[in-house]
C-alpha cells in the first residue's frame, strides 16, 4: 500500500551490490571469454571421420548414426582420501556412487607415516588396518579398475607426514627414502601411471632430515625406477607459482633448474587451495589471481612443454550457507572453464569430494562439493552440467546421401551406433587429440 522509505531502498541497493563480486565483471571481459571459448574449441574438440560401408566393401548411404561418448579424455579428478572411511555401509555407498558418476580420475595418498606407520610395517593390502583418510592403494585400486578411473599416487616424498620413526642421519635417511621408492615403484609402477613425486618442496620445513639435494634426487630416482610412460611430477603450492614474479617465481626457477640438470620432470602441477580468508576475499575482489594473472600463470608454465595438472583445489563457500555456496559455484565454474581451455592443462582435481572430510584445520572451509550429507551444493551441480553437460558431445545424424560422415566432438571414448537397411552396428572409438580419428563403419 505504501512505497518503502528512501533509506531502505538505499540499503537493499547498497546488499545487492555488495553481493555481486568484483569477480563477476573481470570475468565477463571480451577478451578473456573470447580467450576461454575459442580454447575449448580448439584444444578440447576435434572431428571424427565416420565411413560406412556395406557387403563387399561398397559405400553405404543413408546411415542413421548415433554418436555418444561415454568418458572423456580430459583428466577430472579428486582424492579419494575417503574410500571406505565412513562410519556406516550407506554412507560408503552414496560416497562410491558419487565418486565413479562424477570423475575419471582419482588421488590415491601414498603419505609415507601412513603407508609405513612402522619400519617394515605397509599398508598396500585391503585388510591393512583402518586409518581415516588413507584407504590402503590396493582398496582403491581396486575400486578404480572396476570403474575405469585413473589412479595418480600421492605422494613419494614430502616433508610432511614423515616417519617419526626415521633416524636423524642424512645417509641412513637416504637409503630407507630409496627403498620406499624400489618398493613403491616394484608393486605399483605399472598400475599407477601418474605420480606426484615430490610435494610442496618450496614449503620444506627446517629440521626435517631429507636426502641431500632432495628434489633433483628425489625425481632422478624415480626416474630409475619408474617405467617410461609413467607421468612424474612435481607439485607445488599457490603461492610459489602465481606469476607473480614471472621467470624469477620460485617454482618457475626450482624447475628450470630441474630441467637443466636432465631430472625426469613428466608434468607440473599447480596447487590452487584459497586457504585463507584473506586471499578468498582478494580473489572476489580482483585483488589476486584474476583471470588475466591465471591464464598469463599457465603461458608461463606452459613454456616447458609438459603438461600441466591443476592437482588440488579447494574453493571455499564462506560464509556458510546459501550464500557462500553461490559465490562458491560461481568462482569454480568460471575457474574450470579457464582451465579446461588452455591448451597445457590436461587434468583438473578437486581435493575434498565432501564437506567435513578435509584434513584437520582445513574442513572449516566448507570446500566440497557436496555437503556432509551428500547432498549437491550448487558447485557439484555447475561442475556436472559442465562435465557431463555442455562438455558431453552426444549426436544424431543421418549420413545422407553419401557414405562419409564428419561429425564434431570432445575428445574421449565413443559409442557408435549405426543402422542401415535393418542392420546396426555397435563400435566403441576413441577421439584423441593425437589420434587420426578416421573410423570404419561396415554392415556384413
Amino acid at each position: 500500500m505504501f512505497g518503502k522509505p528512501a533509506c531502505f531502498t538505499l540499503l537493499l541497493a547498497a546488499a545487492c551490490a555488495a553481493r555481486e563480486p568484483v569477480f563477476d565483471r573481470l570475468w565477463d571481459d571480451p577478451e578473456v571469454q573470447l580467450r576461454i571459448r575459442t580454447g575449448i574449441e580448439t584444444n578440447r574438440m576435434g572431428f571424427a571421420t565416420l565411413r560406412f560401408t556395406g557387403a563387399e566393401g561398397k559405400p553405404a548411404a543413408g546411415v542413421d548414426v548415433d554418436f555418444n561418448q561415454t568418458r572423456h579424455q580430459f583428466l577430472f579428478g579428486c582424492n579419494i582420501f575417503l574410500l571406505g572411511g565412513f562410519p556406516s555401509p550407506e554412507q560408503n555407498r552414496r560416497y562410491e556412487e558419487l565418486f565413479r558418476n562424477t570423475f575419471n580420475f582419482a588421488t590415491a595418498p601414498f603419505y609415507w607415516s601412513d603407508l609405513e606407520p612402522e619400519p617394515g610395517k605397509l599398508r598396500f593390502g585391503v585388510d591393512s588396518p583402518f586409518l581415516r583418510r588413507r584407504p590402503p592403494p590396493d582398496l582403491v585400486l581396486e575400486f578404480c579398475r572396476r570403474h575405469n578411473i585413473v589412479v595418480k599416487g600421492h605422494n613419494l616424498i614430502w616433508h610432511s607426514w614423515y616417519p617419526g620413526w626415521l633416524p636423524p642421519d642424512q645417509d641412513e635417511v637416504t637409503r630407507l627414502t630409496r627403498r620406499r621408492f624400489e618398493q613403491i615403484a616394484e608393486r605399483y609402477g605399472n598400475s599407477i601411471p601418474i605420480w606426484d613425486v615430490v610435494n610442496e618442496p618450496l614449503e620444506r620445513r627446517a629440521g626435517v632430515m631429507l636426502p641431500r639435494d632432495y628434489t633433483y634426487w628425489s625425481m632422478r630416482e624415480a626416474g630409475r625406477l619408474f617405467p617410461p610412460g609413467a607421468v612424474l611430477m612435481v607439485n607445488e603450492v599457490t603461492s610459489h607459482w602465481n606469476g607473480a614474479r614471472m621467470e624469477e617465481s620460485p617454482f618457475y626457477l626450482l624447475l628450470q633448474n630441474l630441467f637443466l640438470r636432465g631430472a625426469r620432470v613428466d608434468a607440473i602441477g599447480l596447487q590452487y587451495h584459497l586457504f585463507s580468508e584473506r586471499l578468498y576475499k582478494d580473489v572476489l575482489a580482483g585483488k589476486a589471481l584474476t583471470p588475466r594473472e591465471m591464464l598469463q600463470a599457465l603461458d608461463l608454465y606452459a613454456r616447458f612443454q609438459k603438461p600441466l595438472h591443476i592437482t588440488e583445489i579447494t574453493v571455499p563457500a564462506l560464509p556458510a550457507g546459501p550464500e557462500g555456496e553461490e559465490d562458491q559455484a560461481r568462482l569454480t565454474r568460471n575457474l574450470y572453464r579457464l582451465w579446461f581451455s588452455h591448451a597445457g592443462v590436461e587434468a583438473i582435481t578437486w581435493w575434498n569430494l565432501a564437506d567435513g572430510t578435509a584434513a584437520p584445520g582445513e574442513d572449516k572451509w566448507g570446500g566440497g562439493l557436496v555437503r556432509q550429507d551428500f547432498s549437491p551444493k550448487p558447485s557439484y551441480k555447475a561442475l556436472y552440467d559442465l562435465m557431463n553437460g555442455e562438455w558431453r558431445t552426444r549426436v544424431s545424424r543421418n549420413s545422407g546421401s553419401g557414405s562419409v560422415l564428419r561429425l564434431h566432438g570432445f575428445y574421449g571414448d565413443y559409442e557408435i551406433t549405426a543402422k542401415w537397411k535393418g542392420k546396426t552396428v555397435r563400435k566403441a572409438v576413441r577421439l584423441s587429440r593425437a589420434g587420426t580419428n578416421d573410423f570404419t563403419i561396415r554392415f556384413e
